[in-house]
């Protein structure tokens, strides 16, 4: 009996570690969603200064969790986020209004994926 009670012990801890780190991405997903708004609400506004300045702020959070998150989630979607805020930096610079949103909507909507997939749910899990 008690041989059943060390691979019972592993798979929980295993579920458990699963459960948490998907709700801490989507936690951190939501954020870096959050500060992007406020981004492309400076660039809406075009307050190029102010819209960089959030935009490095975004990216150092964003950067700060890379190596949890390198450790855990494929790496190919993680590098299209990379590509998308050095997008997002490119056009700032440029300062075009209306491509500045669509790459933000863009690298929102991948951060969103990356959420997605290490969420619990049946598409995941299957």
């Amino acid at each position: 009996m008690k041989a059943f009670y060390i691979p019972v012990g592993l798979l929980a801890l295993i579920l458990g570690f699963s459960l948490w780190a998907g709700r801490y991405v989507e936690l951190r997903t939501e954020h870096w969603t959050a500060l992007l708004e406020e981004v492309d609400q400076a660039g809406g506004q075009e307050d190029w200064a102010l819209a960089r300045e959030r935009l490095e702020r975004a990216y150092a959070d964003w950067d700060s969790s890379q190596t949890f998150f390198h450790t855990i989630m494929d790496h190919d979607e993680l590098d299209e986020a990379e590509e998308l805020f050095a997008g997002a930096f490119a056009v700032c610079r440029e300062r075009d209004g209306a491509d500045f949103h669509t790459m933000l909507a863009q690298l929102t909507n991948q951060l969103r994926l990356l959420s997605e997939t290490q969420s619990v749910s049946v598409k995941n899990v299957l």
